[in-house]
């Protein structure tokens, strides 16, 4: 029977996001977002009408005003078409000696390569939609976070975005790990409840090292991903992956409520060719498309906001 390699491969990818990704937790439960084939997945938005008059008057079951469940699917692209190729040379070709140096390829690839092309994305596409959003003047603030000020500013956006949003618990915080500092020196000097090294789960993804700001857990995220502006290299003549854009500034805190962010990734394609059928050199070529987003739908965009350094 032959190897399943693609599924072998696609275990190993998901075993290092959720490991090492600090947006892990954006990808959404099964039954919001369903494949439709090609580069397409639609997205479902549930709403429901709001109360009406009840009148006690009538008996005949018309008392009550007749609501309405609606569970729409749109359908969206999957703008991300990224891709790459890895030669090996040729070994041993038995299937049991092989899966072990390709698991080291796709790991290492996973873990210095597409966890942080794909935290960096995610980060800026959701700080690009609340810095586009109607709230931006009051979701996007910019300041340099110091012991004097890193939790109240803080905590004066979230409050902001509760307001906003309507929504009072469920919120996250990336905050760039070079901020930690200011929030280590604030903790003895504030009423603010502000705890280090918690495991939390949110979305079903546990992290540690977690800090807790009051009721707000808050993941430190190396600053290199967290970016106002990117470049999306294509690999051609540079290393590949997202680097920061040329006037890009550096995100200090991006806040979003758990159920905002959707962020949709597959493994489109992977083809592996052994050094008997591989034309171009006398090795195994591994051969992978990845295609993946992040969407957040338009009622959702007041649960997001964040702080840019000054």
């Amino acid at each position: 029977m032959a190897f399943d390699y693609a599924k072998a491969y696609q275990q190993f990818i998901d075993e290092e996001m959720t490991a090492l990704s600090a947006t892990a937790w954006m990808v959404p439960e099964a039954g919001k977002v369903r494949f439709t084939g090609g580069r397409d997945v639609e997205i479902s938005t549930l709403s429901t009408t709001g109360l009406g008059s009840y009148d006690a008057s009538k008996s005949d079951g018309s008392a009550y005003p007749s609501g309405t469940v609606t569970n729409a699917w749109k359908s969206y692209p999957l703008s991300m078409d990224r891709g790459v190729k890895f030669a090996l040379d040729r070994t041993d070709p038995n299937d049991t000696g092989f899966i072990v140096t390709a698991e080291n390829v796709i790991r290492e690839f996973s873990r210095s390569a597409l966890v942080r092309e794909q935290d960096m994305y995610r980060i800026n596409k959701l700080y690009a939609l609340a810095e586009g959003d109607t709230h931006s003047d009051s979701h996007i603030l910019t300041q340099t976070l110091t012991k004097g000020n890193a939790i109240s500013t803080v905590s004066a956006l979230l409050q902001t975005i509760r307001d906003d949003a309507e929504e009072m618990d469920g919120y996250v915080a990336l905050v760039s790990h070079k901020n930690k500092t200011a929030f280590l020196e604030a903790a003895n000097d504030t009423y603010h409840s502000i705890t280090f090294g918690n495991s939390v789960s949110i979305n079903g993804v546990t992290y540690d090292n977690v800090m807790m700001l009051d009721d707000l857990p808050c993941i430190f995220v190396p600053q290199n991903r967290m970016k106002t502006t990117i470049t999306i290299q294509d690999g051609d003549e540079n290393a590949g992956g997202i680097v920061a854009g040329a006037d890009a500034q550096d995100i200090a805190v991006l806040i979003a409520h758990c159920d905002t962010p959707l962020a949709v990734s597959k493994l489109d394609s992977i083809k592996q060719f052994g050094p008997q059928e591989n034309q171009f050199f006398d090795g195994t070529s591994i051969q992978a498309r990845y295609l993946y987003d992040l969407f957040v739908p338009e009622k959702r965009l007041a649960s997001i906001g964040a702080i840019v350094e000054a």
